[in-house]
């Protein structure tokens, strides 16, 4: 027991030291200027948190799709595909609105669509966590 304690500190140790902050962090600090750009000052970390629950901070993250919806969450912020009729008034895409989605630009203006009509409940857990 005693040795195996004392070979597994080093392994523990080195874990430790080669972790990345970014991993600790659970949100998506190198996005944050982005969701600036559309959110309140005040909900930026939040929507940070959320990105990195819902896609892991991946603009170009799809789901499975949702029996109850027939549509896959998409992007960055994870919207449902189920708002086709939004995202074809807001971002415009010439024919797949699912792919549109996948746009970091369109998926913020989007989420900020939902935002601004019916606040963070759109994301479940809020928190971000």
């Amino acid at each position: 027991m005693r040795r195996t304690a004392i070979l597994l500190l080093p392994v523990a140790l080195l874990t430790l030291w080669a972790s990345p902050a970014k991993a600790v962090s659970r949100s998506c600090p190198q996005y944050e200027a982005q969701i600036a750009r559309y959110f309140p000052r005040d909900v930026v970390k939040t929507f940070s948190r959320i990105a990195w629950r819902e896609s892991r901070c991946n603009p170009k993250s799809v789901s499975a799709v949702r029996r109850s919806t027939g549509y896959p969450d998409v992007g960055f912020l994870q919207v449902s595909g189920s708002w086709r009729s939004v995202t074809y008034r807001i971002c415009k895409p010439k024919r797949d609105h699912i792919k549109a989605l996948t746009n970091l630009d369109c998926n913020l203006r989007v989420a900020r669509y939902l935002y601004d009509n019916g606040g963070l409940g759109h994301w479940r857990g809020t928190s971000g966590e």
